[in-house]
């Protein structure tokens, strides 16, 4: 065999090995992460209250919020300014679960307290395409958005478990196909 045919087969084998090096991190991409593998546990009293936490749960960002007194009652104050639910006192729950995206286009919300500005109330606000709502998942009409602009509260994560001592468990979902 000649030192050309060597030498070819040698570049073909390195470009070969390559590809496979480069397609490797792209195939395991692929992959679930291991965060949504099994059922999310959440101990609600290691959150602060008056702290949200944001997990991952199902590939989506998971926020519980413990509201502490004092909001509590903003909550209630609030109540003309949403869509319900209207909340009354001693019948607030002690967190509030769901995904912090915007019903209007998807963007992710932020935590109005880590932002100083103009914003009267404390809550979620969408920096993308306006929006505010509260801590308890509540659209708040006319904050950071036109008055006649309506969207719909966020959507809420009801499958949890409560187990003991304040931990709970969100299970892993099945996925169904057709």
């Amino acid at each position: 065999m000649s030192k050309r045919k060597i030498l070819v087969r040698c570049v073909w084998g390195l470009a070969c090995v390559g590809l496979i090096f480069s397609l490797y991190p792209f195939v395991e991409s692929l992959k679930p992460s291991a965060a949504t593998d099994g059922p999310l546990t959440v101990s609600v009293y290691s959150i602060p209250k008056g702290k949200m936490k944001i997990y991952e749960y199902e590939g989506r960002p998971l926020a519980i919020y413990r509201p502490t007194e004092k909001y509590l009652k903003e909550l209630v104050a609030n109540n003309k300014l949403t869509n319900g639910p209207y909340y009354s006192e001693g019948t607030i729950p002690d967190f509030f679960v769901y995904y912090p995206l915007s019903t209007h286009k998807g963007c992710f919300l932020y935590d109005s307290s880590e932002f100083a500005g103009d914003i009267p109330l404390q809550g979620l606000f969408d920096p993308c395409h306006m929006g505010f709502w509260d801590y308890s998942g509540r659209f708040i009409k006319g904050i950071n958005m036109p008055d006649e602009v309506q969207l719909k509260n966020l959507e809420v994560e009801d499958s949890y478990r409560l187990e003991s001592d304040g931990v709970i468990r969100f299970p892993k979902k099945k996925i169904v196909s057709h």
